[in-house]
């Protein structure tokens, strides 16, 4: 059973990652919210009901807040306070999806309740994360961007952040979590170090569905810790491109993509105006992703074309850059299509992946959102696609994601955990 909490971003991988298992001969099912089971039952996996809608959450004032708080205390404050409602039908619905399994991989979010529901059927537990969540002093926890490596007690600082967010996490949760799992299990409570020991002391194998080619493996990784490269989902072939798209794409020079992902912005109209102005300054023609909360405009333009929703591998070769929110998808989106990228983080793990991109050389000093102008966002754009150390760069980090076997070096990982577990 995979349990996966989160937007489509959260869910995609996992439904590669079941691909890779169901090839291999496993039975599986996915455990994730209502909202994805379309997309699940899609690729032909089993799915699993999971309490709430991530998108009606992220899209109110407080989910807003949360998206663009940088403050990584705040955050997990807020994100408590949202899912507090949701917590106990979380922990039935996880318990009641890994009734049959033999095991659970959990993606990070999902990692406290997969604790429970593994305490209630005596099965392994794996963490299966898209973010790093091991403590390490090369990086600071996903929250934060890192510290330059010639910072004064960066490698202290970094491996700090790790273990004040398993602190905060739990002092956060940890009385209402406890109270959901006596009253529903009858289990004792759970300590800090049944949640975050095995994680801690790197006891059990773990899986992250990011490449090396991003985020290079920290030296204070262990051998039970793997950067299996990213798990891409080869699409259903049944997507066509919608009225105009190939018409517009076949029209001149390669647009620059633009869109933010899941990211609930307070005033799209703004940033579509900041977007189009840059573009007319830079000289370039546009796809503006116009999807959930994405960028509107007001009126059509023949250089802009709205993109309500398109498989990033299909649109992202066609495409001369990608400006996004660095959301970890989008990130290795861009870099197995070995194009460049301007990356606006917003909040949550999207500076850490800034960060790494741009010290891959694969995109420009990444963007404040709240200090975005058309100058400063042309500026990136003119930059990423005129320098050409840019593209030479993107194009070889390309190469080298696109040979990672991902998900087949992720179900290896698993399969050969389940082989050494008693029977």
């Amino acid at each position: 059973m995979i349990v996966t909490i989160g937007t489509h971003g959260d869910v995609r991988p996992y439904v590669a990652l079941a691909h890779g298992l169901q090839s291999a001969g496993d039975a599986v099912v996915l455990c994730t919210h209502a909202t994805h089971r379309q997309f699940v039952e899609k690729h032909g996996v089993a799915f699993a009901p999971l309490a709430g809608d991530i998108r009606a959450l992220l899209a109110s004032d407080d989910g807003r807040r949360l998206l663009t708080q940088r403050n990584p205390l705040a955050a997990v404050r807020r994100l408590h306070l949202l899912a507090a409602p949701l917590l106990r039908q979380v922990m039935i619905d996880v318990i009641e999806a890994a009734r049959d399994a033999d095991l659970i991989l959990a993606s990070t979010l999902a990692y406290p309740n997969a604790v429970t529901a593994s305490h209630v059927h005596r099965i392994p537990l794996m963490l299966a994360g898209l973010q790093p969540f091991t403590p390490t002093s090369a990086f600071p926890c996903a929250l934060l961007p890192p510290l330059r490596p010639s910072f004064p007690g960066s490698r202290a600082y970094h491996r700090l952040t790790h273990h004040a967010a398993f602190r905060l996490l739990q002092l956060t949760s940890a009385r209402l979590v406890n109270r959901h799992r006596r009253e529903l299990t009858g289990l004792p409570a759970l300590r800090y170090t049944d949640v975050f020991g095995d994680l801690i002391a790197q006891r059990t194998p773990v899986i992250y569905g990011f490449s090396e080619h991003l985020l290079p493996r920290p030296a204070d990784y262990g051998p039970s810790v793997h950067l299996t490269g990213f798990w891409f989902l080869e699409e259903v072939n049944d997507w066509e491109p919608p009225p105009g798209l190939e018409a517009f794409l076949a029209d001149g020079p390669p647009p620059v993509y633009v869109g933010f992902g899941s990211m609930s912005d307070r005033q799209p109209e703004e940033t579509a105006h900041i977007v189009v102005e840059a573009l007319h300054r830079s000289g370039r023609r546009g796809i503006l992703a116009s999807g959930w909360r994405g960028l509107h405009m007001e009126r059509r333009h023949p250089d802009f074309f709205l993109l309500d929703h398109a498989p990033h591998a299909w649109l992202f070769p066609h495409v001369a850059l990608a400006v996004h929110h660095a959301g970890a998808g989008t990130t290795a989106a861009a870099l197995r299509a070995g194009i460049p990228q301007v990356l606006v983080p917003f909040g949550a793990d999207q500076p850490l992946w800034a960060e790494m991109a741009y010290r891959q050389k694969v995109t420009p000093r990444p963007l404040s959102r709240n200090r975005l102008t058309p100058d400063r966002l042309a500026a990136a754009i003119v930059q990423a696609l005129y320098e050409p150390s840019f593209r030479r760069r993107s194009e070889q980090v390309g190469a080298a994601i696109r040979a990672e076997k991902g998900v087949e070096r992720a179900v290896a990982v698993v399969r050969s955990f389940m082989k050494s577990q008693p029977t």
